[in-house]
């Protein structure tokens, strides 16, 4: 779905500063404050907002970093992510091809280390980790790049495949759904409609 000049403004504004008032957005953008209210509410919606947050400097506050490369059994892949989401210490996590996983950690100081690695170890499906502890933070940037051509991906209501190009659009009871085509929408619909009326 292709977001427009308007929504690319709020997402820049709202990355360098999650504070910027609707006001202020406004004003940079040349909408009303509803219009921005609503962009950002629909924003929200789509997942294209996930939150805002204070920027907090781990070296600041004397916490260690540690990336960890995870090579798992092929088959437990989504319980060893699973595993590892539900650690604390992992702060961010990627899956990567064949069947590894890479995280950002961060540790209360070198002599949590060990400990989190015994932890680790004992994940069952994990075949082999590799470790290496940052001594230092050069850059750390939001991880989207707002450029003036944005495009949001959508997950079809219907056959939770991601919708290639425009997605059809139903309100239904005041909220959005989105579908990858009118096949999908329509027995969404039905679907919709029976559970309402059984309720």
């Amino acid at each position: 779905m292709q977001l427009d000049r308007t929504d690319v403004e709020i997402l820049k504004m709202l990355q360098m500063d999650s504070r910027a008032s609707f006001r202020d957005i406004a004003k940079k953008t040349g909408v009303s404050v509803p219009t921005i209210s609503a962009r950002v509410e629909r924003l929200e919606k789509l997942g294209v907002l996930r939150g805002y947050h204070a920027d907090l400097d781990v070296d600041k506050l004397n916490e260690q970093t540690l990336l960890v490369l995870v090579r798992s059994a092929p088959q437990a892949v989504n319980e060893v992510a699973a595993q590892l989401c539900s650690m604390e210490q992992v702060r961010k996590l990627f899956v990567l091809r064949g069947s590894r996983l890479m995280g950002e950690v961060v540790l209360g100081g070198p002599r949590s280390v060990d400990g989190f690695l015994e932890s680790l170890a004992k994940i069952p499906g994990v075949v082999e980790y590799d470790h290496f502890i940052s001594t230092s933070r050069l850059k750390d940037e939001p991880s989207a790049i707002v450029e003036d051509s944005l495009v949001a991906v959508l997950q079809c209501f219907e056959c939770h495949k991601m919708i290639e190009g425009e997605p059809v659009r139903k309100k239904m009871d005041g909220k959005d759904h989105y579908f990858c085509c009118r096949s999908c929408e329509k027995l969404y619909v039905e679907k919709y409609r029976k559970i309402k009326a059984g309720v």
